[in-house]
Formats: C-alpha cells, sequence, structure tokens
C-alpha cells in the first residue's frame, strides 16, 4: 500500500502526462491546419496563376473525393473571395455551365472521375486534386482517353506525410514537368511549341492572292519556334487554323477576329455609253426645256392677244416664229412698241441661252456621257435582278427565274469578297479551271469590263480565323500586334500590284460611226415624211378652200 506521502507524487505525475498529451495534441491539430492551410494555397496559387479572374471570373467544383484532406480542403477554397463558384456531384452540371471556355477543379480519389473531361474543348482548364496512391494508377493507365484526359490539367498530388508535389504534362514538348509547391510558376507553354506544326487550311485561290495569311504563320512559328503547312485538303481533325471568308451567323467562340475585312459585296453591271445623240439633250435638263416651252406658250399667247403683225397669224405660226427666232433670228415682219420691246428682250434672252447651249454639247463631245451607275441600297432594290438563292431571299431583292437569261443591264449578284475588290478579282480569277493559256486574263478584262462593285456592301466584318482552342491565346496575342503595328497595310500597300483601272472612253480617241448617228438619221427621215405629208395637206386643204370661195 501506497502511503499518503505518495499521492502528490502521483498527482504531479499525471498532471505532466496530461499535459504533455494536449500539447501533443496540440501540435498535432497545429501541423494539420498547418498541412491544410498550405495545401488549400498551393490550389488557389495555381488556379490565380492559372486562370485570371478577369478571364475566369467562375470556377467549377467537381467534389467527388471522400479523403479527409478533401473535405477540409473543400470549405476553405469554396470561402475564397475572388471567384464565384459552382459546387457539384454530377459532371452534367458543369459539362453544361461551362463546355467552351471555363476554369474546373476535380476533387478526386478514382480514375473514373476523369471520364468526364473528354467532353470539355481544349479551352477549359483543369486542376486535378487527388492523393499520392492515385500517382501510380494516373502514370500506368492503359486507356488512351484518360491519359489524353489527364494531359489536359495541372496535377496536384497530396500524401498523408504532408507531402505535395504539382505535376504537368507538356502537350508541346512531351515531357511531365514539376512545379515547386512552395514556389509555384505557371509555366507559359507557348512560349517554346518544340517544332509542333500548325496546320492551316486555305484554298490555293486564295492563299496564292493573300500572301500575308502564310508570312503571319511564319513570323508566329520563328517567335515561337514551330513549323507551318498549309494544305488545301479539308480535315478538321488535322487543321489548326482557317481564315473565313464570311462570318454571317456564325457564334463560335473559337473564332478570332483578325487584320483585314471580309463582306458581301453586290456585283453590278456598268453603266453603259450614252448614245451620241444624248448630247442634244443633256446640256439642259427637264426642268430648264420645261421652263424654256412654258415661256415660248406664255409668250406665244401675249402676242396672239396684243401683238400688232405677228399678232394676226395662226397661234402656231407664232410658237414656230419664236423657235426660229431663238434658233437664227426673226423670219418674219413684226411691228408695234409691244411686239418690238418683247421680241428684243426673247431675242437677247435667246442668244445667251443658245451660246451656253453650245457650249455645253462642245464640252460634252470631249468625253462619253454614261447612265448613272449603281451603288445605293435603293438603287439596288430598283434597278438589279439577282439569281434567286438565298442571299437574294434574305435581303428581299428582286430575282429572275433560275436558268432564265435577264437584260445584262440589270443582272446583279451577291459575292463573298475580302478587303477590296482588285483582290477578290484576282481570287475569283485564279479559281477558273480552263487549260486555255489566257482564259484568267480573259476573265479579268471581261469583268472589269463589264461589271464593278457597288459602293453598298453588306455583313462586313474583320476578317477570322477559325483556329482551334489551344492556340486561340497565341493568335489573339500576334493579331493584336498586327493591328496596333499596321504591318498589314504596310504589307500590301508595297507589294506590287497589276494596275487595273477602268477608264470611259472619250469622243476624241474614237471613230464616229455611222451607228452612233443612226438616231439623227431617224429623225431627219422622220422630219422629211411629217414635212412632205403637211404640204401635201396643205396644198389641198388650200385648194379646197379657195374652189368653195369661187363657188
Amino acid at each position: 500500500m501506497l502511503g499518503l506521502h505518495t499521492f502528490p507524487l502521483i498527482f504531479v505525475v499525471n498532471i505532466i502526462v496530461l499535459v504533455s498529451m494536449k500539447v501533443d495534441l496540440y501540435i498535432l491539430y497545429a501541423e494539420t491546419e498547418m498541412n491544410v492551410t498550405l495545401h488549400v494555397n498551393v490550389v488557389l496559387e495555381v488556379h490565380r496563376q492559372l486562370c485570371p479572374a478577369e478571364k475566369y471570373p467562375h470556377l467549377m467544383i467537381l467534389s467527388l473525393s471522400n479523403q479527409d484532406l478533401a473535405h477540409a480542403v473543400l470549405p476553405q477554397i469554396i470561402s475564397e473571395p475572388t471567384y464565384t463558384k459552382t459546387v457539384s456531384m454530377y459532371p452534367i452540371l458543369v459539362l453544361s455551365d461551362a463546355y467552351f471556355h471555363s476554369c474546373n477543379l476535380y476533387i478526386i480519389d478514382r480514375i473514373d472521375d476523369l471520364n468526364t473531361v473528354l467532353w470539355f474543348e481544349e479551352s477549359v482548364k483543369f486542376i486535378y486534386f487527388y492523393p499520392k496512391w492515385m500517382f501510380g494508377m494516373v502514370q500506368n493507365e492503359a486507356n488512351l482517353s484518360i491519359t489524353q484526359a489527364l494531359r489536359k490539367g495541372y496535377h496536384i498530388v497530396y500524401d498523408l506525410d504532408h507531402t505535395l508535389q504539382i505535376y504537368r504534362w507538356n502537350r508541346y514538348s512531351h515531357q511531365r514537368t514539376t512545379i515547386d509547391p512552395h514556389n509555384i510558376t505557371v509555366p507559359d507553354e507557348m512560349r517554346d511549341l518544340y517544332g509542333y506544326q500548325i496546320v492551316m487550311f486555305c484554298e490555293d485561290y486564295i492563299s496564292t492572292v493573300m500572301t500575308f495569311d502564310a508570312y503571319f504563320l511564319e513570323l508566329i512559328a520563328n517567335k515561337r519556334n514551330a513549323t507551318v503547312i498549309q494544305t488545301d485538303e479539308y480535315s478538321y481533325e488535322v487543321m489548326d487554323v482557317m481564315p473565313l471568308m464570311n462570318v454571317k451567323n456564325m457564334i463560335f467562340t473559337w473564332i478570332v477576329p483578325s487584320f483585314g475585312t471580309t463582306f458581301l459585296a453586290v456585283v453590278v453591271p456598268r453603266a453603259k455609253p450614252k448614245p451620241i445623240v444624248s448630247i442634244l439633250i443633256d446640256p439642259f435638263d427637264m426642268y430648264v426645256w420645261i421652263t424654256y416651252l412654258v415661256l415660248v406658250l406664255t409668250m406665244a399667247i401675249s402676242i396672239s392677244l396684243f401683238g400688232k403683225l405677228l399678232g394676226r397669224h395662226r397661234f402656231l405660226e407664232i410658237v414656230l416664229e419664236l423657235i426660229m427666232m431663238c434658233l437664227a433670228g426673226p423670219s418674219r415682219a413684226y411691228g408695234g412698241a409691244f411686239e418690238n420691246r418683247i421680241i428684243t428682250l426673247f431675242c437677247l434672252m435667246g442668244i445667251v441661252l443658245v451660246s451656253s447651249y453650245q457650249s455645253l454639247i462642245i464640252s460634252f463631245m470631249s468625253y462619253v456621257r454614261y447612265d448613272s451607275e449603281i451603288n445605293t441600297l435603293d438603287e439596288i432594290y430598283e434597278q438589279c435582278l439577282f439569281p434567286d438563292n438565298k442571299d437574294a431571299q434574305f435581303f428581299n431583292f428582286k430575282t429572275f427565274p433560275n436558268g432564265s437569261n435577264p437584260d445584262t443591264n440589270f443582272a446583279c449578284q451577291m459575292q463573298s469578297a475580302r478587303d477590296n475588290e482588285q483582290q477578290t478579282i484576282m481570287m475569283r480569277s485564279k479559281s477558273i479551271v480552263d487549260k486555255h493559256a489566257y482564259a484568267t486574263d480573259h476573265h479579268i478584262r471581261h469583268r472589269i469590263e463589264n461589271f464593278r462593285f457597288a459602293k453598298t456592301k453588306f455583313i462586313e466584318y474583320p476578317l477570322c480565323w477559325l483556329v482551334k482552342m489551344h492556340l486561340r491565346e497565341l493568335f489573339l496575342f500576334y493579331t493584336q500586334a498586327v493591328f496596333e503595328s499596321g504591318i498589314y497595310e504596310y504589307y500590301y500597300n508595297n507589294k506590287s500590284q497589276p494596275a487595273w483601272q477602268y477608264e470611259h472612253r472619250t469622243f476624241v480617241n474614237q471613230v464616229v460611226m455611222m451607228k452612233d448617228l443612226l438616231l439623227l438619221w431617224y429623225a431627219y427621215v422622220v422630219g422629211m415624211v411629217v414635212s412632205m405629208l403637211c404640204f401635201a395637206a396643205e396644198t389641198v386643204i388650200h385648194k379646197e378652200f379657195k374652189r368653195h370661195v369661187n363657188y
């Protein structure tokens, strides 16, 4: 039996044991808290560098792990205020909310949890958080689909001994890299593409004319250690980039706005030359001729009512005399104060009118008069006839039945164009399949001489590139650099281009043929016939009137 004096000693020992146990528990708790804090900080730092808040404001969290550490880490990640977050146990919800462009955190403890990664596009960022005992299974996974899914993201691997590792597979170098969890720096994998082949699909007839596209890709390849392959054989699986000529109704997120423009142009017939006889009418417009006719009629009425000598003649004779006065001076006697004053003023006005008329005719003789061009939207609606296709129906243009041949002065068509008319004509000429050596030149000459682009354009956009997701940010950076530097405009302005220019013909440089004066001959013959008929009618009427008077 222990004496009473032994109880204080036992009591002290128990106190020491309890205190030591409490200290151990406190240390264990502190280490656990520190461990959780480290894991949380690592996950948040990787996420911060991989998914900047301005580009990825929302974080999708797929919490599928049953590990205690995962359960301890998750609340602290959710409480971080920088990003909005969605936590789900069902991958389909993540898929529906962030299919193309998002940042996802997968907290998992099974290989099967990675099956949903294949559903997402390359633009989606992934952070995998899983225990170390899974790492061996991940590295030795025989399923190629799972392996491809794993290579899409960053692997944060934790262990029960409080160690932490970060791994990343570089798709360009085909190597796995390790990131120090105490000094996290997410590498810019686009700085070195390790000879990656950027495949551009582009039709030959476009690439031979728009050579800046290939130059632009070579520029990227030289800066980022890549190679470029240009092909005209379409394959979506192989292709990385493709220029788009028309982006109407396209809402794909991987489209990159680029340099240059594309638009729908309206190809209209060129204005036809007016006949040479038109210069007799064109010097004065319709309102001048109407004003002159009203003046002649007013003077004829005044003279017929108040004239002393000309007032005795018939009204039509007075009108004819006034017209003759304007052309060659008076041909009949006139007199009286009223007739003298009014006819003198009329002759003075006729001198000015005829002189200006003659000078304008001489000016118009120096060049060929053309009909008005089709340029505005109203003119296109009123004067153009389009083939009955989707574009014409979309804009509600007037159409002609397919298979018929409308008048060439009204036949128009819609055409996808790039930058300007000259480059578009060159691209169209390159697409001609004809063994004739001069087929291209003939097409260009016929196109320039007979057709032109109306000034009204439709659906004008910057040129866009269809770029695979993993290269999208790279192309966004370099297209912005091209915009700011003006390289695109400089490139084509300093490149030799064929000098095509449609010039209007002049009368000085052409021979006036009989057909050009045919209308004058018609007018002359008709005038002679009418004069003879009038003379015959006047003779018959005069004889009948004279015979009637004699009776």
